[in-house]
């Protein structure tokens, strides 16, 4: 495996001033790298081919290193679709969704610790809470539920039906909070795509079970995200002329709405420093937490993106990924959260879908 230097925008343009060279001569041999001081990146991989992995970039943005996880566990194929990565600890969970298995690394060295297979049934995202961890499964079919592991050995606890959907789970307040609605599409063209309802549900992790079943306002939009935020649960729906952002109490299941008036098909939320950033097809906009009035103004406009996949906001960053053709690698653009100007561009691996803060 190699790894990369990366020159900063501006010493860039200085450089070409003065000498022409190839990317060859800013490539180095990799040396030990403490993965704990930087950005993991998940790259999901194609789904009829194993060519999931993980990429890294430092936190100034100088050292990018690809395929981190095959080069630090003997160049053992990962699978086909890199789901999630969740962190807790010093360990680093890889939640795969084919071939259904969650492989457990140190997050300071990427090698692998254990491996879950028991109960696993197409898992999809994670939370912890004490000693415990919750990971959905969800085939879109017979499969809705959600599974409880012990951290301390990662054995199986039991399992939490769900009559609908089990997608994006997270911690808040104590309590675990799941998006147990979500979409489904017409089977034939142009598979115009539908809400199955507009249920949270709250499980209590001291009993395992469900304490409450949130009812979103039905406005016809489709849950989109499920994000935590100091001790509250923040849920993104949208539709085709408005979308809206609901901030769930976990412990009585009351919620306040934040109504995004005139941006429809909202698909990504983040918060970082008080701030939500959402995504509206080629557009990131940003607001203050505490506001009730919409942006009229994007923060950024992406540009050339033909599929944009993973997002995320970190440390006042925007990190956005375009997945191209899902075949080929990814092109991430990393953003200043705060005035929208470009700090820096690379390549990562097929489908990246997600940037996390280890």
């Amino acid at each position: 495996m190699k790894i990369r230097k990366i020159l900063s925008l501006a010493f860039a343009s200085a450089l070409l001033f003065n000498i022409a060279c190839s990317d060859d001569e800013f490539v180095m041999e990799t040396p030990q790298v403490d993965y704990a001081n930087g950005i993991i990146i998940s790259n999901e991989g194609g789904f009829s081919t194993p060519t999931s992995d993980v990429s890294y970039i430092s936190n100034d943005l100088g050292i990018l290193q690809n395929g981190i996880y095959a080069a630090n566990n003997n160049n053992e194929i990962l699978g086909s679709v890199l789901q999630t990565i969740g962190f807790r600890g010093d360990y680093a969970y890889l939640v795969m969704n084919s071939p259904n298995k969650i492989e457990i690394v140190n997050k300071h060295t990427f090698k692998k610790q254990a491996t879950v297979t028991s109960n696993i049934d197409n898992p999809r995202y994670i939370a912890y809470s004490g000693n415990q961890y919750f990971v959905t499964n969800n085939n879109f079919s017979t499969v809705k539920k959600l599974n409880v592991y012990n951290t301390n050995d990662n054995s199986f606890v039991k399992s939490i039906n769900f009559d609908r959907y089990a997608e994006k789970v997270v911690e808040a307040g104590g309590n675990i909070v799941v998006q147990t609605d979500g979409i489904y599409y017409d089977t034939t063209p142009p598979y115009a795509s539908h809400p199955t309802g507009n249920t949270i549900t709250i499980v209590s992790p001291l009993t395992n079970s469900v304490s409450k079943t949130v009812d979103l306002p039905n406005t016809g939009a489709i849950i989109k995200d499920l994000v935590s935020y100091n001790g509250s649960a923040y849920v993104l729906t949208s539709n085709d002329t408005s979308s809206y952002i609901y901030k769930i109490n976990p412990a009585t299941g009351a919620y306040d709405t934040v109504t995004l008036t005139s941006i429809p098909q909202v698909q990504k939320l983040r918060i970082d420093s008080d701030k939500f950033y959402f995504v509206d097809n080629t557009k990131v906009y940003s607001m203050n937490i505490s506001s009730t009035t919409a942006p009229t103004t994007a923060l950024v406009t992406l540009t050339g993106v033909t599929s944009l996949y993973g997002f995320n906001v970190i440390d006042g960053r925007l990190f956005v990924a375009d997945a191209k053709t899902f075949t080929s690698d990814s092109k991430v653009s990393v953003y200043n959260a705060n005035n929208g100007s470009l700090l820096s561009t690379f390549n990562t691996g097929i489908a990246t879908n997600g940037f996390y803060k280890n």
